[in-house]
């Protein structure tokens, strides 16, 4: 009898926390008018070299209402690249269950607040400077995005067995970055691509992407110093493996 009582007092309990989640929902998720609103803000104070950072990055919604910059979903704020963002937005819902906040993951990299938080009802924003090493070049030059462990990506598509040339500017090191390409990515036993990378005919490394077996694995990185020589140089980047036929893309920079 005690056990029964238990379990409908459980059951009782349940239900009067659903329905007060969804009592509060309206106050937890962000209306129109506070995404308006907060778009606003970004137009009056967004510069060349900003982007916004939505947290969680489930919120894709703003994406309907944020014109003023780039919006990112980036999932690893520690070390996501923000390849040419100086000042970074962070956009986010801090009323929704589970919420952690993004400050510590961002100043773990390094980067500081630029200013406090604004509230626009269910939204924070807030401006971080990132204190990123200045970028000499960006040789994939890519205005497209395509989902590589869904997460959007900015990066150039190319056909594995093909290679890619770019002209650019030196600086001090190569950043190359690649993936597969939607779901193709976690298929079973297939081999790893490798991107080697040659300035001006010199080996400067190679770029390994096995196939992805765990979320948050598929975007590979390669940072490599470059050796001395020109300041302008011509980058290549040979995209190989046994099997063509997965989508791959890269991303590929300079910094000084």
């Amino acid at each position: 009898m005690g056990l029964r009582r238990l379990a409908f007092a459980a059951l009782i309990a349940l239900g009067a926390g659903s329905l007060l989640f969804d009592l509060t929902l309206s106050w937890r998720l962000p209306s129109d008018a506070d995404w308006a609103e907060a778009a606003a803000a970004l137009r009056a104070a967004a510069q060349p070299g900003d982007a916004v950072q939505i947290w969680p990055v489930w919120a894709e919604r703003a994406r309907m209402f944020v014109d003023a910059a780039p919006v990112l979903a980036e999932e690893d704020l520690e070390r996501g690249d923000y390849v040419a963002v100086r000042r970074l937005w962070v956009l986010s819902l801090p009323r929704t269950p589970f919420f952690r906040s993004a400050d510590g993951r961002l100043q773990v990299r390094g980067a500081t607040p630029v200013a406090d938080a604004r509230q626009f009802g269910a939204l924070a924003l807030r401006p971080w400077d990132l204190h990123a090493a200045p970028i000499a070049a960006d040789l994939t030059r890519s205005a497209e995005q395509h989902e590589v462990d869904y997460v959007a990506r900015t990066c150039v598509r190319v056909p594995i067995g093909a290679r890619f040339n770019a002209r650019g500017a030196a600086g001090a090191m190569l950043h190359l970055r690649g993936g597969v390409i939607g779901e193709r990515a976690y298929d079973v036993d297939r081999p790893d691509i490798q991107v080697q990378a040659f300035a001006d005919g010199t080996p400067v490394g190679t770029l390994e992407v096995p196939r992805t077996s765990v979320d948050g694995t598929g975007w590979r990185r390669l940072d490599a110093p470059l050796p001395a020589g020109s300041a302008e140089r011509e980058f290549v980047f040979a995209v190989s493996s046994p099997d063509r036929g997965r989508p791959f893309c890269l991303q590929a920079w300079t910094s000084r």
